[in-house]
């Protein structure tokens, strides 16, 4: 079988970048020797001892490599359910919720120029329901193990200013499961979140903020028991991050490394020698 001129060049052009990728991979990195001052920025440089290097040098020795970033914390959401009425006032649900999430994200995924990084993420969040009301009338549960599964995973996109604050969008696909006081409900939709992150060490990091979604109520069974016309959720977090590889240039708290360890070694003195009788 022949192949014609385009995929000729299509597959060489397949191959230099290949090729490329894979030098780029294998290229050895250049130690640095260490230019800050034990007083001005003491982090010590494990390459190379007797050292101490700062932040910026750090971080150009990391280079920009693929890896995961963790971040967990506490989280707040309100679900809005609405069932149109034709002669009357629409039936409005609406639940609020507290509790706990988990967020795993790729760190250096996609890089455009030297400030805009397109990241995937994929964030878990499990609620306790607290409060009830029906057309803003509170309603008394009547039972005790409710809980609320939440997924919401995508795209994110970050923006870096100053080295103080990273400001980041995060379109993606949305997922819930609730166990509620009659039934279970399961929404599926999409939403938009926003989080803003600023640093407190070399290490950690604080972040804010909140997703919009609007979702789906009727999958499953839920268009039979109690069809919903309209549904969207609000969520609101404060969470850390804390990362080896991805180290902050500027940060509020200066990293003061721990003493080494000394191991107390036995010195063991060497028999003397008995004299030899003459």
């Amino acid at each position: 079988m022949k192949l014609c001129h385009k995929t000729k060049i299509a597959a060489a052009a397949l191959l230099c970048l290949g090729a490329l990728a894979f030098a780029k991979d294998k290229t050895i990195t250049v130690l640095h020797t260490g230019t800050g001052t034990k007083i001005s920025n003491p982090i010590p440089d494990e390459e190379t001892p007797g050292h101490w290097a700062t932040i910026q040098e750090l971080v150009e020795q990391k280079g920009r490599k693929f890896g995961l970033l963790h971040n967990w914390g506490v989280t707040w959401a309100s679900i809005t359910r609405i069932q149109k009425q034709s002669n009357r006032s629409n039936f409005v649900w609406n639940d609020q919720m507290a509790g706990a999430y988990y967020e795993m994200t790729t760190n250096n995924f996609l890089v455009f120029g030297s400030r805009i990084n397109v990241d995937l993420f994929a964030r878990n969040a499990f609620y306790y329901p607290y409060a009830y009301t029906f057309n803003k009338v509170k309603q008394v549960t009547t039972q005790t193990l409710l809980y609320n599964f939440d997924l919401f995973t995508g795209a994110k996109f970050s923006m870096n200013f100053w080295d103080w604050v990273t400001v980041s969008a995060k379109p993606g696909f949305h997922v819930l499961y609730q166990l509620h006081d009659k039934w279970h409900y399961v929404h599926v939709g999409a939403g938009l979140g926003l989080e803003a992150e600023f640093p407190i060490s070399s290490r950690w990091s604080f972040n804010i903020g909140g997703m919009w979604t609007w979702d789906n109520a009727n999958v499953g069974s839920n268009r039979r028991m109690r069809p919903f016309d309209f549904s969207w959720e609000y969520q609101a977090q404060l969470g850390f991050r804390y990362s080896k590889n991805k180290l902050n240039v500027k940060s509020f708290v200066k990293y003061s490394p721990r003493p080494p360890k000394t191991k107390k070694v036995r010195v063991i003195k060497p028999k003397e020698k008995e004299e030899t009788k003459n």
